[in-house]
C-alpha cells in the first residue's frame, strides 16, 4: 500500500468490507449478471460519481457485448444524508429504446435517486428489460421502495466512504469501504 493511500485511510475511523470481500462480489455478481444476460447486448446506465469504481470492476467480469451509458445524478449535495432532491439531467442523453438494461449504483439508500431513474427510463425509453444493480444496500427505512436485481453488500445505516464514495469530493480512490471518522467532518 501507498504512503498516501495509508495516510487517506488514517482518516477512516473503520474498515467496512476490504479489498479482497469487494472483489470476490464482485466477481459473483458478474457472474449472476453474466447468466442472466446470456446472448443478449447489454445497454449499461451507470450513476456517477459514487459507482466509478464498482462499474468499472464489474463490466470488467461481464463479458458480454456491454454499451456503456454514464448519468451524473445526485441527491446528496456534499452532505452526509439526502437532501431529497434528486438533480439530474432534464432528457436522457441516449436511447435505450428496445434495449436489455442494467441501471447500476453505487448505494440503495433512500430509495429516491434509484426509484427516480427506473421510473425515468421505463417510462421515457421503453427497454426491453430493465434490471438494478447496487454495491451496498443500507438497512433501513425507504422513502420510496425500489426493485433491485443484483445487490453487493447489506451494511447498516451509515455513511461510507472509498471504492468510489465520497464526503465532498474526497475518500474515492480508497481500495476499501469504511467508515469515516467523525473529528474528520467539519464542523458545521
Amino acid at each position: 500500500m501507498s504512503a498516501s493511500v495509508a495516510g487517506v485511510l488514517s482518516s477512516v475511523e473503520r474498515i467496512l468490507l476490504d479489498e479482497v470481500a469487494i472483489r470476490q462480489r464482485v466477481v459473483e455478481m458478474a457472474g449472476r449478471i453474466r447468466n442472466d444476460f446470456a446472448g443478449r447486448e447489454l445497454t449499461v446506465v451507470a450513476l456517477m460519481d459514487g459507482a466509478l469504481f464498482f462499474v468499472a470492476d464489474l463490466l470488467r467480469d461481464v463479458t458480454l457485448p456491454v454499451k456503456l451509458h454514464t448519468l451524473s445524478v445526485s441527491s446528496y449535495h456534499g452532505g452526509t444524508s439526502s437532501t431529497g432532491r434528486v438533480e439530474m439531467a432534464r432528457t436522457l442523453p441516449f436511447d435505450l429504446r428496445g434495449r436489455d438494461v442494467l441501471l447500476i449504483d453505487d448505494i440503495l439508500d433512500t430509495g429516491l435517486t434509484l426509484g427516480t431513474m427506473q421510473e425515468r427510463i421505463l417510462a421515457e425509453c421503453q427497454p426491453v428489460s430493465l434490471r438494478t444493480a447496487v454495491l451496498l444496500s443500507k438497512q433501513r427505512p425507504r422513502e420510496r421502495e425500489v426493485a433491485v436485481d443484483y445487490i453487493g453488500f447489506e451494511i447498516a445505516d451509515e455513511f461510507v466512504v472509498g471504492y468510489g464514495m465520497d464526503y465532498q469530493g474526497h475518500y474515492r480512490n480508497l481500495p476499501c469501504i469504511g467508515i469515516l471518522n467523525p473529528a474528520n467532518l467539519p464542523v458545521s
